[in-house]
This record gives structure tokens, sequence and C-alpha cells, in this order.
């Protein structure tokens, strides 16, 4: 990270502001989604440097740190006194301020139970009735899609996608068991192949 574009003092560490504001694209759900960056599981991620004399635990005088971790900063001019920056609207890459509250992991977690978002179902909903769909995200492929690629063969998905028949026949087993919020269609239920149990005697 070349220390020139890292100018920009925010708190406790130098960052590039014009790279922050840049990567930046506002939504109609009142989102600004992060369109830089990410780490393996999906949260926008930035660079920084330490002042001099200071370093991590490690010794390093710069790192990666959460964009919506430095929005929060910048929006209050302090560290969030909490270990986390929780997202209200359970969008990973959201940076909008008004989206971002301190938190601890466990009330990350409890929130995104009660809205549905993570594992059990929300207060006051009849335990399996709640349709786990994330209506927040993006989902790639439309409802139409996900059953069409469940029941059709991997020739024909291989051609509509342009994939190798292996590719594909992965993919119809990927969403066959994904989508756990999506019934299957009752097409996909087709026997295994196998031989013929012998009629008993």
């Amino acid at each position: 990270m070349a220390g020139k574009l890292v100018k920009d003092w925010v708190v406790d560490r130098w960052v590039n502001l014009d790279l922050f504001w840049r990567q930046q694209a506002p939504q109609d759900t009142g989102c600004i989604l992060w369109t830089g960056v990410v780490n393996n599981i999906g949260y926008p991620f930035i660079g920084f440097n330490y002042p001099e004399g200071k370093a991590s635990p490690s010794g390093h005088r710069g790192g990666m740190m959460t964009a919506h971790r430095l929005a929060f900063m910048i929006e209050h001019g302090r560290l969030p006194a909490k270990r986390n920056v929780n997202h209200t609207c359970h969008n990973k890459l959201c940076v909008n301020p008004a989206h971002l509250t301190e938190g601890t992991q466990r009330e990350k977690l409890d929130a995104m139970m009660r809205d549905g978002i993570k594992g059990g179902w929300p207060a006051g909903v009849a335990r399996g009735a709640y349709d786990h769909q994330q209506h927040n995200r993006l989902y790639k492929y439309t409802i139409d899609d996900i059953q069409w690629i469940r029941t059709a063969d991997s020739d024909a998905i291989a051609a509509r996608y342009g994939l190798s028949k292996q590719r594909a026949s992965t993919m119809r087993h990927g969403f066959r068991s994904g989508y756990k919020w999506l019934p299957c269609p009752p097409l996909m239920t087709r026997q295994r192949p196998g031989r013929k149990k012998k009629a008993a005697k």
C-alpha cells in the first residue's frame, strides 16, 4: 500500500478517504454498498497505516480494516466502544452509517435470528412456518431459474449456462441441496440408479 495514498487521518490511523468515498454505490433500500475489496466471507475491507511509532501487536505498521468500521469512525469521530460494528440492515456490504450500530457478536447473532436471517425463528412465528429467504439479499438466480436447474438434465444446464456437463451436474446437485427456503418441485424426485430388488419368493 503506497504511503502517499494513505494520507487522511481518521481517529487513530491514516486511510485513503478518496478511495473510501469512490467505492460506494447508494441503493434504493437506503443501503450504500461497498464496491471495493471484500474478504473471503464477504465483508468490505480497506487498507490503513498506523501513525509513526505505533504498530499492531504483531509489529505491523498497517493492515486492513472493515470499511463499515471506518464508516462508523468517520461518522462518530471515535473508535466504537464495543467490539463489533453491526449492520441493522444485515447487509455485509453496507457502509451507510445510519445502518451501523456498536454491539457484540452475541447481539449481532440475536438480531439476525430475530429478523430471520440466521437460524431459529423470529418471536411470534410458529416454528417451521418461517420463510428463510433473505429478502434484502440480491440472489444471482431467480426462483424460476433455481427450480428449472433443479429439474433439468445436465446437457440442458450446460447448454444454457455455457458449462461443461460435469460442472452442470455439480450445479444441479448444489441447487437441489441448497436454497432450503424454496420447496423442491415434484419432478425433482427421481429413482437412484442401481439394482432392482429381487421379488420375495
